[in-house]
């Protein structure tokens, strides 16, 4: 702590042509400087607002249970919120169930007004008749076999020295159908 003795010391040594006391350190001329420490941001500034605030014990105590009270209210507001969205999801998952079994009430109606018991009975009641077809028109039998593979026909299979006789013969005149069919 500093008195009001040292600080008055002091001042009068820094003051130009100030005369020292005999013998009153006459060795030092300036005062040994000292480290001052900061102080953070948080620290001023609680300080500054407790000094223009003048808050008493109890004003501190009242701002924590101000505090705590918004906290508690913030809480409380969302928690209404959560409420109110699950009712409200309950109520369209409600909504949503009578849909679905409207919509299956309706593909069941739907699949009895086509089925042919009912599709009989309307043109009955319309005066329709049905009768039995009297003819009935004949295909023709499809040429195509399907047993044969697919793709290109195979090549020729015979052997290569028939080949060369047919070839030679073909040269003299005498067709590959002549003879095969000598054979």
């Amino acid at each position: 702590m500093i008195s009001t003795r040292i600080l008055t010391k002091r001042r009068m040594v820094a003051q130009p042509g100030h005369v020292a006391a005999p013998g009153a350190g006459q060795r030092h001329t300036q005062p040994p400087k000292r480290r001052r420490r900061t102080r953070g941001f948080v620290q001023v500034a609680s300080a500054t607002a407790s000094e223009r605030l003048r808050l008493n014990a109890f004003g501190h105590a009242y701002m924590l249970v101000g505090a705590v009270l918004a906290v508690i209210l913030v809480y409380l507001a969302l928690a209404a919120q959560v409420t109110q969205s699950s009712y409200q999801i309950s109520q369209l998952q409600e909504q949503q169930r009578q849909l679905v079994a409207e919509q299956d009430q309706l593909r069941y109606q739907e699949a009895t007004l086509h089925a042919p018991a009912q599709v009989a009975q309307q043109a009955a009641q319309t005066g329709m008749q049905r009768f039995a077809p009297s003819s009935y028109v004949n295909q023709p039998e499809v040429a195509i076999d399907l047993t044969a593979p697919i793709g290109a026909p195979p090549t020729d299979s015979t052997p290569l020295w028939e080949q060369m006789v047919a070839a030679f013969m073909t040269r003299i005149g005498v067709s590959r159908d002549a003879m095969a069919a000598t054979r």
